[in-house]
């Protein structure tokens, strides 16, 4: 391609990203608030030996790639233009997506060619996962530029098939160190490597140790000093992740599994495509992303299955030798996508190839003239599909403002060093930069609760006696108290570490938007002007002892002891898991946030609440039954899940 036309190339993608973070307004995503910021903040202050388990379970992931949003948004950036740069930097997807929908249509003479690709990269960007992330703090619209450039590289290896190998290698290993997910795609290009074409097997060899050995060089350079701080502060490099094999004292000995999306069953990742068609918010995405391509795409793929067998020119309309090698990293990476997690973040690099070989499977299908109808009529029905059901941003949305997070936090916060607990399940670790340097930060209870006897948290408690405080949305002050039944619920799990909540002793770090500057009222008489639907701002009362009842503390024993055996009783519903017992109302429970499951005690019966899709509830049996050791087990202890 001539140099203007690569800019191009580009050029428009940026514009349009760049336009459309301003439309779709300031994000302000739930993993925001929890660990994008906070995650940066703990490596630059060098928080790792302080805070424990400030951003649950999150705490602990690779920072590195958060930092370009960190320094942007902490220098003072124009949220605006925080925005723009991530969205420019994010276009680079569609950019990649075009030229490898190039590549795939090269067959092609050049007006075709030109119009096919032009449609394939429309098709790939009419996933609204993508555009809810443009220009947020989100790693993944970051890093799947480089999987689609490590893709470009390897579907056509041409001249210095080696070179490509280790470019590939390398890029796809960097992606790999800065979010874990994207190993599903080291793995899917491992077969292009293995099988390039036009050279022998030394070359082969060398190809192959070239794309292992740069792609461990990038991890070692951008994750290896990371894992090296982790395994030196908790004796786990992966910490908190793998613990029953590495059985750090700071977590518990279980390693952590993800189930909210993959499918269980062969017949429901069969379906799978076709349920991406519907209004399912739980399927793939925590928002509604209806997707009509994948069934598409399933139909297309059998349809040119059965004609390319049927008809007798071996050559005529049949997939070449770069679709088969795309349709190959697709298919394994799509499979490895749906069995480890099937979230539509972790599989973007898949939703956007997804319409390249839609175009190419409907150009080899159909006449041209009517896969361009067909072609162009799908991606009209998937934009108003989108328009009409899914959120412009990742379902929380601001005012553009002059700063990304405008938190005024009191003189008293700044001032005075403190132990801060929360107990929700979004610890807001995003305000721990406004506070006091000193001040330390633990989510006592939330995705991943900690036990009270847990050495870090212990030591914490005691260093700083006397100026330990809760930290909280709930705990929104009016007339400078909190809601009572707030401070009930909160006293409720405080309990287990002989601390209650002081309404006499409370302030409020509020979220203050600062959008009268004129760059911002410009951008907000074009943006969508969707607020955020939950509370930004947080509060904060101080905590006094409360020594435990001895009764309550051996009722919270009995419940361990019950809720270990039903564990090993039932591995088909835990599956190895473990977690703190909890009190829940007047039971006690035990949250597994990996599987979005809670073991619960209720009116004298044991019930497995998977909460997250459309609470299905699995009666354990009756309480008094398992006390006795003898409850009769359901089917799914021993089957595959609950």
């Amino acid at each position: 391609m001539p140099r203007r036309a690569i800019l191009a190339v580009f050029l428009v993608p940026a514009v349009l990203c760049a336009a459309w973070t301003v439309i779709a307004g300031k994000d302000v995503n739930w993993d925001l608030l929890n660990y994008h910021y906070y995650l940066p903040y703990e490596l630059v202050g060098g928080r790792l030996g302080l805070d424990f388990f400030a951003a649950s379970g999150q705490s602990y992931l690779n920072p590195l790639g958060y930092l370009p949003f960190y320094f942007m948004v902490s220098s003072g950036w124009h949220a605006l233009a925080a925005s723009a740069v991530l969205a420019i930097a994010h276009s680079a997807a569609l950019a990649l997506t075009y030229l490898i929908a190039r590549r795939v249509f090269a067959d092609l003479p050049a007006p075709a060619r030109a119009l096919f690709s032009l449609l394939g990269a429309a098709m790939a960007a009419a996933t609204s996962v993508w555009w809810s992330m443009v220009g947020a703090s989100f790693l993944d619209p970051l890093l799947v530029p480089l999987v689609l450039a490590a893709v470009l590289e390897l579907i056509e290896p041409g001249a210095q098939p080696v070179r490509r190998a280790a470019l590939a290698g390398a890029l796809l290993g960097a992606a790999c160190a800065l979010k874990y997910s994207n190993a599903v795609y080291a793995i899917a290009a491992f077969p292009l490597v293995l099988v390039v074409p036009g050279i022998g097997a030394a070359g082969r060899l060398r190809a192959v140790l070239c794309y292992a050995g740069s792609g461990l060089a990038a991890v070692a350079l951008l994750a290896g000093p990371w894992h090296a701080m982790l395994w030196r502060e908790f004796g786990n490099p992966v910490f908190p992740m793998l613990n029953a094999w590495f059985q750090s004292p700071h977590a518990l000995p279980t390693n952590l599994v993800g189930g909210r999306f993959a499918p269980g069953e062969l017949a429901d990742a069969a379906a799978f495509p076709f349920r991406m068609a519907l209004l399912d918010r739980s399927l793939y995405s925590e928002t509604f992303a209806p997707d009509f391509r994948f069934a598409a795409l399933a139909i297309a793929a059998i349809a040119l299955a059965a004609t390319s067998l049927l008809r007798r020119s071996p050559g005529a309309r049949r997939l070449h030798g770069t679709d088969w090698r795309l349709v190959a990293f697709f298919g394994i990476a799509g499979v490895l996508w749906l069995v480890t997690s099937a979230n539509a973040r972790y599989g973007l690099a898949v939703l956007l190839l997804a319409g390249v070989l839609l175009a190419r499977l409907a150009e080899r299908l159909l006449s041209q003239a009517t896969a361009r109808v067909a072609l162009a009529l799908l991606l009209a029905a998937q934009l108003a599909a989108s328009v009409v059901a899914a959120h412009p941003r990742w379902y929380l949305a601001e005012p553009w403002s002059r700063h990304w997070l405008p938190y005024a936090p009191p003189e008293r916060a700044q001032r005075e060093p403190a132990l801060y607990l929360s107990i929700e399940i979004l610890p807001m670790a995003v305000v721990a930069p406004f506070l006091h340097p000193d001040s330390a930060f633990v989510n006592f209870r939330g995705q991943h609760s900690l036990p009270s006897d847990s050495p870090r948290l212990v030591a914490l408690l005691e260093r700083y006696r006397g100026r330990v405080r809760v930290l909280g949305r709930g705990l929104e002050l009016d007339a400078g108290r909190p809601p009572r039944q707030e401070v009930a619920v909160y006293d409720a799990t405080l309990r287990r570490i002989g601390l209650r909540v002081d309404p006499d002793d409370c302030f409020s770090i509020p979220w203050r938007r600062d959008d009268e500057d004129a760059l911002s009222r410009a951008a907000n008489r074009v943006a969508l002007g969707r607020t955020a639907m939950e509370p930004l701002s947080v509060a904060s009362c101080a905590l006094r002892p409360q020594p435990r009842d001895p009764a309550d503390a051996q009722a919270e024993a009995r419940a361990s002891a019950l809720f270990d055996r039903i564990e090993k009783a039932c591995p088909g519903v835990f599956r190895g898991q473990t977690a703190v017992t909890e009190p829940l109302g007047g039971g006690w429970s035990r949250n597994y946030s990996a599987m979005d499951l809670r073991l619960e005690t209720q009116a004298g019966r044991v019930v497995a609440n998977r909460y997250y899709r459309g609470r299905n509830i699995l009666d354990l049996g009756a309480l008094g039954d398992w006390e006795r050791g003898t409850p009769p087990l359901p089917a799914q202890c021993a089957g595959g899940g609950g």
